[in-house]
């Protein structure tokens, strides 16, 4: 049984929801019969996204080497010399604290002869360079060179380290792969997903883990994986399948972003309850921050979430992907909760996506390289989200095009 629900409209409200709300909409679809969001109508997809070269150009280039990507969240970079290295989306990418306060971004590259910087994101009061130890303050300007009487008339002030563009917002830090001066406005970016984000609190989130995948698949197809649970019941039986009901979801579009929300089997006890018996629980939801990125929030044993972050690029072939998988302990976790349920609960996860979802994403990948010509995937109403994003990529990358 299905009903049909236009939600694939963009949402206008700058108060985020609640819990609360979202779980109301749950228990509905729960007490009609097991409905789900849905789109307008099902759509196809040309197998070349997935496979073609110059498909794949034009998304590096219009999407990762133009748009805002999603570097990191502010706690990884949480306290003055603390750094992270971006690497993924092309250029090697440098992220300090600067002694101010300010979150800064730089090409990874010394001002000298270009040589890699820094490799290891150890907390430092100096960027020093392995090759001849130029060394740099957090801000970026050169403030030691060894044998400086062999530099003689070359001014400091134009060897500061290459800036990159980036913004920090409501616990998130964003780049652009690319050489730049400009401060990101991420809350103009986000737009109305922005309130939504803010409810997860990720200012106050701590890293715990994070891993790297390497798939044989295009990025789309697995971040395809992400955004339906139209799949739980054949993919995950006895895993994700076994606590969150299969194709029930609900889905909001937020412009180029979306919010999906899974159910849980435990809302099944909630049908023709009083809300008033129902239990608190902290907001969440799968949150798509476009091109790439999902931010998860999900309940912890104990109270409390944990925030998981899965970001997705392209590999130097189309059928190549490169995953960021990482869990953070939110704030309103009590202090008694170990770490290492966090690491747990993460490391279940990334055996989920590696052995199911991406052995799925390897085997279609395949598939779509040897489909006769003109071959289409479909998309059904109840994969609203993925409708969402691939009609977004192609209005980017067709623009671009023209």
């Amino acid at each position: 049984m299905t009903t049909v629900l236009q939600t694939d409209r963009p949402a206008t409200r700058r108060k985020p929801d609640s819990m609360r709300d979202l779980e109301r909409r749950m228990v509905a679809h729960l007490a009609a019969g097991g409905t789900t969001d849905l789109s307008n109508a099902p759509m196809s997809v040309s197998a070349r996204e997935y496979t073609d070269p110059a498909r794949l150009e034009a998304e590096k280039r219009e999407l990762f080497g133009k748009l805002p990507l999603l570097a990191c969240l502010s706690q990884d970079v949480a306290k003055a010399g603390d750094m992270m290295v971006f690497d993924e989306a092309g250029p090697a990418i440098l992220i300090v604290r600067g002694q101010d306060g300010k979150a800064r971004a730089f090409l990874n590259m010394c001002s000298h002869r270009a040589a890699r910087l820094v490799h290891e994101c150890q907390h430092r009061k100096l960027i020093t360079c392995p090759f001849h130890a130029w060394a740099f303050d957090l801000e970026g300007r050169l403030v030691a060179v060894p044998g400086e009487e062999a530099f003689e008339g070359i001014d400091r002030a134009t060897r500061t380290l290459v800036r990159v563009p980036v913004g920090e917002w409501g616990g998130m830090i964003f780049v652009k792969a690319h050489a730049g001066e400009e401060e990101i406005d991420v809350e103009a970016w986000l737009g109305d997903m922005g309130p939504q984000l803010l409810a997860l609190n990720l200012a106050g989130a701590r890293p715990i883990k994070q891993n790297r995948l390497e798939t044989e698949a295009n990025w789309k197809y697995c971040l395809d994986t992400y955004g339906e649970a139209y799949h739980f019941r054949a993919l995950h039986t006895t895993t994700f399948g076994e606590r969150t009901r299969s194709n029930v979801a609900l889905y909001d579009s937020f412009g180029l972003h979306y919010r999906v929300g899974f159910t849980a089997l435990a809302y099944e006890d909630y049908v023709g309850k009083a809300e008033a018996d129902w239990p608190e629980t902290p907001y969440g939801g799968s949150h798509f921050v476009f091109p790439n990125s999902i931010v998860y929030g999900a309940p912890m044993e104990g109270g409390g979430s944990m925030i998981g972050m899965y970001r997705l690029y392209p590999g130097e072939t189309p059928g190549q992907c490169k995953t960021l998988l990482s869990v953070h302990r939110a704030a309103n976790v009590p202090e008694d909760t170990p770490d290492q349920a966090f690491a747990d609960a993460h490391d279940y996860i990334v055996h989920v996506v590696s052995t199911e979802d991406y052995s799925v994403s390897k085997e279609g990948q395949r598939n779509l390289e040897n489909a006769p010509p003109g071959f289409e995937m479909v998309f059904g109403r109840n994969e609203a989200a993925l409708q969402g994003v691939h009609r977004a990529i192609d209005g980017i990358i067709g623009a671009a095009a023209e």
